[in-house]
């Protein structure tokens, strides 16, 4: 998302300057001619005398310094205004601004110019050129004032600021790459990266959510696109930070930072943090467009070949989650679970390993919203994981396997004591999981689930499967962040309960393996699990006694 209201620019903001010399000057034309019948020529109709001189260039000094009062007055409004607004940082802006410091030079610069003029005219002498010159600058004046005046309303916008701090910042790394000035232009990317979080934090403060999401996306673009691509440039001297830098945070976060060389990704991670906790729990497409930027920067990390920030943004991801349940805003975690898990499929192919992570935390803070009276997302959090699963099998089987046992270890160590509405959200992902691993033939995956599913309660087991198996209408019955109801089952995999039923009692009841009880077909004859040993040569009296126990391995089928 970009500017949210469509800018004149400067060729339409012109034209207005334009529009007002046009009228003037086609009404001197005008009315001058039905004036001045009585002169023969153009020239004779505008060569002044030495007092209508004089006047010219008094109404002319003076009209430029009523330009010059407007401007100044627009120049002030528009920085008080906008400080008081977002910060005060953000007056940096429009100090450093050099059009600014054109405009006001320019009304100056004619004003004195002028002056001197006047002092050129005589009682028998008029300097025309000059007086013409000073005229020409006086209709200049009057030309620029509205689009400056346009211009300025549009630097107010904080569309406007955003993306002209990002140009500043884009410089400002460019500089630093080239080695020019390491710790001014740090100093500097950090002014600018301060000056954006302002205008967010101020954004929520004020409710205005739309240009609080487009400062949030404009940062993490700035360090998935902007600073990624230039970071390898870097010397050491530009990662090594201290207090200054990072004011408020401990020793060790300084020291980790300049180990890990991420103080910037750092910088900007932490105000999506203070974000969280300033946003309101009914706001929640703040946080979402947090964890979006959080997933791009962290993708971008792994593209790129840095492990430590794509680490650092599964580090934020809990962060955000644990600020989620600090403020008991179960909205705010369902929408940074789901992006939490697109990071965790983008990293399948390259870093796997941070996939599981990520899934063993994203079921952590289930059971933790789960105890803290939020049961709902910790079933949210088992269907994410089991999404997570079925994405990876065709990358990485292993991730798959592992995310399977994660799952029925959390199912296992909550049939005890967990509560009704969190247990039946993680069975339901592990039913589903398990469904979809016996359409498969993933028959190892299979194994894994149906044993967990073996373990609990059949009570429980049946009535959810019922439940599962009669559903006709998928929708959840509120209007909330979810939008499927945890019992419902697609179609094609609907078709599996039976099956799944089938394996769970043949499994309990043949005590064999749970990988035979799901092929099909199965056979029909005894099936010699252990092979008898080769007839072994007469024994004697005390051999011959534990022939019975030998026998005993052969199942009976």
């Amino acid at each position: 998302m970009r500017d949210l209201q469509a800018s004149p620019g400067w060729i339409g903001a012109g034209l207005s300057g334009f529009a007002l010399i046009a009228v003037a000057a086609m009404l001197v034309v005008i009315f001058g001619f039905l004036d001045a019948t009585h002169y023969t020529s153009m020239q004779n109709l505008f060569t002044p005398d030495p007092p209508a001189a004089a006047g010219i260039l008094g109404v002319v000094g003076g009209a430029e310094g009523v330009t010059l009062s407007i401007v100044i007055l627009v120049v002030v409004f528009g920085i008080q205004m906008t400080s008081s607004r977002y910060s005060p940082r953000i007056i940096g802006l429009f100090t450093t601004n050099p059009l600014n410091a054109i405009v006001l030079g320019f009304a100056l610069a004619s004003i004195l110019y002028t002056f001197l003029v006047r002092g050129e005219v005589k009682t028998n002498y008029v300097p025309l050129w000059s007086v013409l010159a000073a005229v020409l600058l006086g209709v200049i004046n009057f030309a620029i004032v509205f689009p400056y005046i346009g211009y300025i309303f549009a630097v107010m916008r904080a569309e406007t600021l955003v993306n002209s701090i990002r140009s500043h910042a884009r410089r400002h790394l460019a500089h630093a790459v080239a080695g020019k000035q390491i710790g001014k232009y740090r100093n500097d990317l950090l002014t600018s990266i301060n000056q954006v979080t302002d205008i967010a934090l101020g954004s929520v403060q004020l409710g205005d959510m739309p240009v609080c999401l487009l400062v949030i996306g404009v940062l993490g673009e700035f360090l998935a696109q902007d600073y990624s691509k230039v970071k390898k440039g870097f010397g050491p001297e530009w990662f090594q930070v201290g207090h200054s830098e990072l004011p408020g945070d401990s020793d060790q976060i300084v020291a980790e930072v300049n180990r890990a060389h991420t103080w910037v990704e750092y910088t900007v991670l932490s105000s999506f943090v203070h974000l969280v906790g300033l946003t309101p729990a009914h706001r929640k497409e703040a946080v979402h467009a947090i964890a979006v930027a959080t997933r791009d920067i962290g993708l971008a990390a792994i593209d790129r070949g840095d492990p430590e920030v794509a680490e650092l943004t599964v580090r934020f991801f809990n962060t955000y989650l644990r600020a989620a349940l600090n403020q008991s805003a179960p909205t705010f975690a369902s929408t940074t679970m789901n992006e939490y898990r697109r990071f965790a499929i983008g990293a399948l192919e390259w870093r796997p390993d941070i996939s599981v992570e990520a899934a063993s935390h994203v079921l952590r803070y289930g059971r933790h919203f789960d105890e803290a009276g939020m049961p709902a997302i910790f079933g949210a959090a088992a269907e994410d994981v089991a999404d997570l699963a079925i994405e990876a099998w065709s990358r990485d089987t292993e991730v798959t396997r592992r995310l399977a046992q994660l799952l029925v270890r959390n199912l296992l160590d909550l049939i005890p004591n967990a509560r009704p509405i969190g247990l039946n959200g993680l069975f339901k992902a592990v039913a589903k999981l398990t469904f979809w691993a016996m359409a498969a033939e993933a028959k190892d995956i299979a194994h894994i689930l149906v044993e967990g599913i073996a373990a609990a309660p059949p009570d429980f087991v049946d009535a959810a499967l019922d439940r599962m198996e009669v559903m006709q209408n998928g929708l959840f019955w509120e209007v909330n962040e979810r939008v499927v109801a945890f019992d419902w089952v697609e179609e094609p995999l609907r078709a599996e309960i039976p099956r799944l039923r089938t394996a769970l009692r043949r499994a309990k009841a043949s005590g064999r393996g749970l990988t035979i009880e799901l092929d099909d077909p199965r056979p029909t004859g005894p099936i010699d699990l252990v092979k008898p040993e080769p007839a072994a040569a007469p024994q004697t009296n005390g051999a011959s006694k534990e022939a019975p126990a030998a026998k005993e391995t052969t199942p009976a089928g």
